[in-house]
């Protein structure tokens, strides 16, 4: 009986994997489409940023102004569930 229960699922969890991606929620755009959604948005190497605020998990505000004169490296991934 536990056999048949386990091979129910993983063949219930097999159809999932291979339907979501051709629904709107797995669907993902192609880099060049993002990248032409994001033009002039992102500044170049070398430019000054622009001045932003983040808030932290402790809810504190952070910005880049107390960073000023140090070097600083932001990098933004994707996530899994985007």
């Amino acid at each position: 009986m536990l056999r048949w229960l386990a091979t129910a699922v993983i063949g219930l969890l097999l159809f999932v994997v291979l339907w979501i991606p051709s629904t709107g929620v797995g669907r993902r755009s192609s880099e060049a489409a993002v990248r032409s959604e994001a033009a002039g948005a992102i500044p170049t190497v070398g430019a000054a940023m622009p001045e932003f605020e983040l808030v932290t998990l402790d809810d504190e505000r952070f910005r880049l102004a107390d960073l000023r004169g140090q070097r600083v490296l932001i990098t933004f991934e994707r996530s899994v569930d985007w």
